[in-house]
């Protein structure tokens, strides 16, 4: 049906932590995201049940420089949110991926996309460490300029990935 050809955008659960307003409160964050998970795990449960098979999670904030706390909230996030039928393809942009680069690439799921334009200097590695039964997508159109994109040199830098990947 129509569900399968639908991929769901969502913020991810520690980007939107990290992003929050925390006016007024002395409560950590981080203290947040078991009850947040818990509201993105109905979530993905509502959207399988509608028979979605991919839905995409945005976690720009995987381009900055974490504390260990920061980076431990993602494995705890995408090891509770693999328990669902769908599959994560977790997306980062802007930039390249760091010191969580490993983190990155050993998250419980099922694809990774990765900004190969603005993260260029980083794609080598990222190709490398990515295991390959999982699915790499990467980005190499300007979303700013299309028309900018040099198409053959584009795919130059997809060649590892191609043979990595199929």
């Amino acid at each position: 049906g129509l569900a399968k050809n639908v991929k769901p955008v969502l913020v991810g659960p520690v980007t939107y932590l990290y992003r929050a307003e925390n006016k007024g409160t002395a409560i950590p964050k981080l203290s947040r995201l078991p009850e947040l998970l818990a509201v993105y795990e109905q979530i993905l449960k509502r959207l399988a049940d509608q028979g979605i098979e991919w839905v995409q999670i945005d976690e720009p904030i995987l381009v900055l420089e974490l504390s260990e706390e920061w980076q431990h909230a993602f494995q705890q996030a995408y090891d509770a949110l693999s328990q669902s039928s769908l599959k994560l393809l977790l997306a980062s942009y802007f930039e390249t991926l760091g010191d969580n680069l490993s983190l990155a690439c050993n998250l419980a799921i099922a694809g990774l996309h990765y900004d190969g334009l603005r993260g260029a200097k980083q794609l080598n590695e990222v190709v490398a460490q990515y295991a390959a039964e999982r699915v790499l997508s990467i980005g190499l159109v300007d979303g700013r300029n299309i028309w900018k994109t040099d198409n053959p040199d584009a795919m130059a830098h997809l060649q590892d990935a191609k043979a990595k990947f199929g």
